[in-house]
């Protein structure tokens, strides 16, 4: 089996405007890329469509960009694909059923004003990134396994070897710590 190339040799594939950028790329991330598109989309073609959205701002985005954390980039540029893809077939009146519930879990903390406010708000990131700091690894593997990765209960218990009810247990004491946090930084 080939060994998928680092993440800089990617990057200089892509900086090169070598074919082979957008298979290597796939290769080492497509999985996780795709699942984040098909946990945030219902429908298979959309997340197939998202997907493609996201290989093409990489194709297009990354020599500019240099991504220090191409993966961290790669994720997030699926997730922008997916939301906007879920706005648009939401106000098409076509959205069906969602998977949302690990958003409207973590909506619960964060301020109503700042549901408003746009993605490119760095305020919020540093205030997330700022609480993951201050949180034990296993802690932040949970809370970033269900907010960012969204993996289930079940699936972050197995990840970690742990009981679905802990894991439950520490979400509920993520959340409120969360909010604690984040209204203690606007207070």
């Amino acid at each position: 089996m080939e060994e998928a190339l680092n993440d800089n040799q990617i990057v200089e594939l892509f900086r090169s405007g070598s074919d082979s950028a957008l298979s290597e790329l796939q290769k080492k991330y497509g999985a996780q890329m795709k699942r984040i598109a098909e946990s945030i989309l219902a429908d298979r073609r959309d997340a197939e469509e998202c997907l493609n959205d996201a290989y093409m701002g990489a194709w297009k985005n990354i020599p500019a960009a240099d991504p220090e954390n191409l993966k961290a980039y790669l994720l997030r540029m699926t997730r922008y694909c997916a939301f906007k893809r879920l706005r648009t077939n939401l106000a098409q009146k076509r959205g069906g059923h969602v998977q949302t519930m690990s958003y409207e879990e973590l909506s619960e903390c964060i301020p109503d004003h700042r549901r408003a406010e746009s993605e490119q708000d760095s305020g919020l990131k540093e205030q997330i990134e700022d609480f993951l700091r201050n949180l034990s690894e296993e802690k932040r593997t949970i809370f970033l396994g269900r907010f960012w990765f969204l993996y289930s209960v079940a699936e972050i218990a197995q990840r970690l070897g742990r009981d679905e009810k802990y894991i439950s247990n520490q979400l509920y004491y993520l959340k409120k710590l969360f909010r604690k946090h984040l209204e203690r930084k606007e207070g």
